[in-house]
Protein backbone atom coordinates (compact mmCIF):
# COMPACT_ATOMS: atom_id res chain seq x y z
CA UNK A 1 0.00 0.00 0.00
CA UNK A 2 2.88 2.43 0.95
CA UNK A 3 3.80 2.54 -3.07
CA UNK A 4 0.21 2.77 -4.04
CA UNK A 5 0.25 5.54 -1.44
CA UNK A 6 3.11 7.68 -2.75
CA UNK A 7 2.28 7.09 -6.73
CA UNK A 8 -0.77 8.50 -6.50
CA UNK A 9 0.23 11.17 -3.77
CA UNK A 10 3.42 12.76 -6.09
CA UNK A 11 0.33 12.28 -8.91
CA UNK A 12 -1.77 14.30 -7.01
CA UNK A 13 0.73 16.97 -6.26
CA UNK A 14 1.82 17.02 -9.98
CA UNK A 15 -1.76 17.08 -11.63
CA UNK A 16 -2.88 19.87 -9.18
CA UNK A 17 -0.26 22.29 -9.75
CA UNK A 18 -0.59 22.06 -13.30
CA UNK A 19 -4.37 22.35 -14.19
CA UNK A 20 -4.13 25.22 -11.57
CA UNK A 21 -1.23 26.78 -13.41
CA UNK A 22 -3.00 29.11 -15.78
CA UNK A 23 -4.96 30.57 -12.92
CA UNK A 24 -2.48 33.82 -13.22
CA UNK A 25 -1.89 34.45 -16.30
CA UNK A 26 1.72 33.84 -18.34
CA UNK A 27 2.11 37.35 -19.41
CA UNK A 28 1.45 38.58 -15.61
CA UNK A 29 3.59 36.51 -13.72
CA UNK A 30 6.58 35.69 -16.57
CA UNK A 31 7.92 32.39 -17.92
CA UNK A 32 10.25 32.09 -14.61
CA UNK A 33 7.04 31.19 -12.38
CA UNK A 34 5.83 29.03 -15.19
CA UNK A 35 9.01 27.27 -15.80
CA UNK A 36 9.79 26.79 -12.25
CA UNK A 37 5.95 25.02 -11.44
CA UNK A 38 6.72 23.13 -14.95
CA UNK A 39 9.88 21.60 -14.05
CA UNK A 40 8.56 20.40 -10.59
CA UNK A 41 5.31 18.90 -12.49
CA UNK A 42 7.78 16.89 -14.68
CA UNK A 43 9.84 15.34 -11.14
CA UNK A 44 7.01 14.81 -9.19
CA UNK A 45 5.84 12.68 -12.67
CA UNK A 46 8.77 11.04 -12.23
CA UNK A 47 8.83 10.36 -8.99
CA UNK A 48 5.35 8.63 -8.99
CA UNK A 49 6.39 6.36 -12.25
CA UNK A 50 9.43 5.45 -10.22
CA UNK A 51 7.66 4.24 -7.32
CA UNK A 52 4.65 2.64 -10.08
CA UNK A 53 8.00 0.61 -11.36
CA UNK A 54 9.66 -0.28 -8.21
CA UNK A 55 6.02 -1.96 -6.89
CA UNK A 56 5.61 -3.99 -10.28
CA UNK A 57 3.27 -6.67 -10.59
CA UNK A 58 2.15 -5.82 -7.10
CA UNK A 59 0.81 -2.68 -8.11
CA UNK A 60 -2.42 -4.13 -9.85
CA UNK A 61 -3.66 -3.37 -13.28
CA UNK A 62 -5.74 -0.75 -12.70
CA UNK A 63 -2.83 0.92 -11.12
CA UNK A 64 -0.21 0.01 -14.17
CA UNK A 65 -2.66 1.39 -16.68
CA UNK A 66 -2.96 4.67 -14.38
CA UNK A 67 0.96 4.90 -14.32
CA UNK A 68 1.22 4.39 -18.27
CA UNK A 69 -1.30 7.59 -18.38
CA UNK A 70 1.11 9.10 -16.27
CA UNK A 71 3.98 8.88 -18.64
CA UNK A 72 1.97 10.46 -21.26
CA UNK A 73 0.93 13.52 -18.99
CA UNK A 74 4.87 13.32 -17.98
CA UNK A 75 6.00 13.44 -22.05
CA UNK A 76 3.45 16.61 -22.89
CA UNK A 77 4.40 18.41 -19.62
CA UNK A 78 7.97 18.35 -20.41
CA UNK A 79 6.54 19.64 -23.96
CA UNK A 80 5.17 22.14 -22.71
CA UNK A 81 7.26 23.37 -20.45
CA UNK A 82 10.55 23.58 -23.04
CA UNK A 83 7.13 25.33 -25.32
CA UNK A 84 7.61 28.19 -23.00
CA UNK A 85 10.89 29.37 -24.88
CA UNK A 86 9.30 29.03 -28.13
CA UNK A 87 6.66 30.74 -27.66
CA UNK A 88 4.26 29.10 -30.30
CA UNK A 89 0.97 29.29 -28.69
CA UNK A 90 -0.68 26.64 -30.25
CA UNK A 91 1.42 24.03 -29.54
CA UNK A 92 2.33 25.17 -25.97
CA UNK A 93 -1.74 25.05 -25.01
CA UNK A 94 -2.10 21.90 -26.61
CA UNK A 95 0.25 20.34 -25.04
CA UNK A 96 -1.22 21.87 -21.56
CA UNK A 97 -4.19 20.10 -22.36
CA UNK A 98 -2.81 16.77 -23.33
CA UNK A 99 -0.68 16.89 -20.41
CA UNK A 100 -3.90 17.73 -18.33
CA UNK A 101 -6.10 15.00 -19.64
CA UNK A 102 -3.64 12.55 -19.76
CA UNK A 103 -3.23 13.62 -15.84
CA UNK A 104 -6.72 13.38 -15.26
CA UNK A 105 -7.30 9.82 -16.76
CA UNK A 106 -3.91 8.60 -14.08
CA UNK A 107 -5.64 10.11 -11.20
CA UNK A 108 -9.26 9.88 -10.87
CA UNK A 109 -10.00 7.24 -13.72
CA UNK A 110 -7.75 3.91 -13.67
CA UNK A 111 -6.81 3.68 -10.32
CA UNK A 112 -11.05 3.23 -9.51
CA UNK A 113 -12.03 2.04 -12.23
CA UNK A 114 -14.23 -0.94 -11.27
CA UNK A 115 -14.52 -0.04 -7.77
CA UNK A 116 -17.95 0.58 -6.12
CA UNK A 117 -19.40 4.06 -6.49
CA UNK A 118 -15.65 5.14 -8.33
CA UNK A 119 -17.39 8.38 -9.31
CA UNK A 120 -17.07 9.41 -5.74
CA UNK A 121 -13.35 8.45 -5.58
CA UNK A 122 -12.68 9.92 -8.95
CA UNK A 123 -14.37 13.06 -7.34
CA UNK A 124 -12.18 13.07 -4.07
CA UNK A 125 -9.03 12.21 -5.86
CA UNK A 126 -9.33 15.62 -8.23
CA UNK A 127 -10.29 17.73 -4.93
CA UNK A 128 -7.38 16.11 -3.24
CA UNK A 129 -4.84 17.25 -5.95
CA UNK A 130 -6.42 20.39 -6.59
CA UNK A 131 -6.42 21.57 -2.98
CA UNK A 132 -2.82 20.44 -3.05
CA UNK A 133 -2.08 21.80 -5.85
CA UNK A 134 -3.58 25.52 -5.12
CA UNK A 135 -1.51 25.84 -1.71
CA UNK A 136 1.64 24.98 -3.14
CA UNK A 137 1.14 27.60 -5.94
CA UNK A 138 -0.40 30.42 -3.29
CA UNK A 139 2.70 29.48 -1.33
CA UNK A 140 5.33 29.96 -3.70
CA UNK A 141 3.88 32.46 -5.33
CA UNK A 142 3.65 34.39 -2.15
CA UNK A 143 8.32 33.84 -2.53
CA UNK A 144 8.37 35.00 -5.48
CA UNK A 145 6.89 38.40 -4.41
CA UNK A 146 10.47 38.77 -2.86
CA UNK A 147 12.35 38.54 -6.57
CA UNK A 148 9.30 40.40 -7.78
CA UNK A 149 8.23 43.66 -5.81
CA UNK A 150 6.24 45.24 -8.43
CA UNK A 151 3.93 42.25 -9.22
CA UNK A 152 -0.24 43.17 -8.89
CA UNK A 153 -1.31 41.51 -5.60
CA UNK A 154 -4.43 39.59 -7.89
CA UNK A 155 -2.58 36.55 -8.76
CA UNK A 156 -1.91 36.11 -4.75
CA UNK A 157 -5.62 36.79 -4.44
CA UNK A 158 -6.80 33.70 -7.31
CA UNK A 159 -4.55 31.14 -6.06
CA UNK A 160 -5.53 32.02 -2.14
CA UNK A 161 -8.93 32.28 -2.91
CA UNK A 162 -9.32 29.02 -4.82
CA UNK A 163 -6.94 27.45 -2.13
CA UNK A 164 -10.06 28.94 0.82
CA UNK A 165 -12.72 27.26 -1.64
CA UNK A 166 -11.35 24.31 -2.41
CA UNK A 167 -10.37 23.91 1.49
CA UNK A 168 -14.10 24.38 2.07
CA UNK A 169 -15.00 22.15 -0.25
CA UNK A 170 -12.99 19.09 0.91
CA UNK A 171 -14.17 19.74 4.36
CA UNK A 172 -17.64 19.33 3.01
CA UNK A 173 -16.91 16.44 0.69
CA UNK A 174 -15.55 14.66 3.61
CA UNK A 175 -19.12 15.39 5.62
CA UNK A 176 -20.84 14.14 2.55
CA UNK A 177 -19.21 11.16 2.03
CA UNK A 178 -19.44 9.98 5.72
CA UNK A 179 -23.27 10.01 5.29
CA UNK A 180 -22.95 8.19 2.15
CA UNK A 181 -21.00 5.61 3.35
CA UNK A 182 -21.42 5.37 7.08
CA UNK A 183 -23.87 7.18 8.17
CA UNK A 184 -25.64 6.65 11.99
CA UNK A 185 -25.69 3.53 13.50
CA UNK A 186 -24.95 0.96 12.04
CA UNK A 187 -23.84 2.53 8.50
CA UNK A 188 -25.49 2.66 5.18
CA UNK A 189 -22.56 0.26 4.22
CA UNK A 190 -21.48 -2.13 6.87
CA UNK A 191 -18.42 -3.58 5.39
CA UNK A 192 -17.15 0.68 4.82
CA UNK A 193 -18.76 1.30 8.17
CA UNK A 194 -16.78 -1.48 9.79
CA UNK A 195 -12.87 -0.24 8.18
CA UNK A 196 -13.81 3.56 9.11
CA UNK A 197 -14.54 2.93 12.50
CA UNK A 198 -11.31 0.46 12.55
CA UNK A 199 -9.11 3.49 11.47
CA UNK A 200 -10.98 6.08 14.21
CA UNK A 201 -7.50 7.50 15.10
CA UNK A 202 -6.58 8.26 11.67
CA UNK A 203 -9.80 9.80 10.86
CA UNK A 204 -9.25 12.01 13.99
CA UNK A 205 -5.83 13.07 12.98
CA UNK A 206 -6.85 13.64 9.21
CA UNK A 207 -9.54 16.17 10.22
CA UNK A 208 -7.25 17.38 13.26
CA UNK A 209 -4.09 18.12 10.86
CA UNK A 210 -5.85 18.38 7.37
CA UNK A 211 -9.44 19.90 7.75
CA UNK A 212 -9.13 22.15 11.20
CA UNK A 213 -6.51 24.64 10.81
CA UNK A 214 -6.37 25.12 7.11
CA UNK A 215 -10.32 26.32 7.65
CA UNK A 216 -9.02 28.07 10.82
CA UNK A 217 -5.96 29.72 9.30
CA UNK A 218 -8.36 30.58 5.75
CA UNK A 219 -9.86 34.02 7.36
CA UNK A 220 -5.98 35.27 7.91
CA UNK A 221 -4.35 33.92 4.53
CA UNK A 222 -7.70 36.51 2.84
CA UNK A 223 -6.69 39.32 5.07
CA UNK A 224 -3.35 39.57 4.78
CA UNK A 225 -3.22 38.75 1.13
CA UNK A 226 -6.21 41.74 1.05
CA UNK A 227 -3.99 44.08 2.51
CA UNK A 228 -1.27 43.83 0.30
CA UNK A 229 1.19 42.07 3.13
CA UNK A 230 2.70 39.21 0.85
CA UNK A 231 5.31 38.38 3.67
CA UNK A 232 2.48 37.33 6.22
CA UNK A 233 0.48 35.73 3.63
CA UNK A 234 2.87 33.68 2.62
CA UNK A 235 3.69 32.29 6.45
CA UNK A 236 0.66 31.34 6.76
CA UNK A 237 0.71 29.82 3.69
CA UNK A 238 3.17 27.81 4.37
CA UNK A 239 1.54 26.44 7.67
CA UNK A 240 -1.27 25.70 5.66
CA UNK A 241 0.44 23.97 2.85
CA UNK A 242 2.06 21.59 5.75
CA UNK A 243 -1.37 20.66 7.28
CA UNK A 244 -2.88 20.46 4.25
CA UNK A 245 -0.06 18.00 2.30
CA UNK A 246 -0.13 15.94 5.86
CA UNK A 247 -3.90 15.95 6.06
CA UNK A 248 -4.28 14.89 2.60
CA UNK A 249 -1.66 12.28 2.86
CA UNK A 250 -3.22 10.97 5.48
CA UNK A 251 -6.74 10.97 3.89
CA UNK A 252 -5.09 8.94 0.78
CA UNK A 253 -4.10 6.23 2.95
CA UNK A 254 -8.00 6.26 4.83
CA UNK A 255 -9.34 6.12 1.06
CA UNK A 256 -7.37 3.15 0.07
CA UNK A 257 -7.74 1.30 3.75
CA UNK A 258 -11.01 1.37 4.19
CA UNK A 259 -12.92 2.23 0.61
CA UNK A 260 -14.25 5.60 2.16
CA UNK A 261 -12.78 8.61 0.46
CA UNK A 262 -11.96 10.83 3.46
Amino acid sequence: MVLKIGFLYFAFIAWGCLTLLPLVVLREIGQGFYRFFGFLCVALQTLAIGLALMAGSDLGESYKTGAIALSVSLFFTLCFTVALRIRRQWFLWSCFSLAVISGLAAIAYFPWAGQDRWFFLAVHALIAALVMGAVILAMMLGHWYLVTPKLSITPLKRYSGSYILLTVLTALELVFNYFLYVGWGNGTDTLASQRWMGEIMFVLFRIAWGILPPLGMSYWIWETVRMKSTQSATGILYAAMICTMIGEGMGLYLTLATGVPF
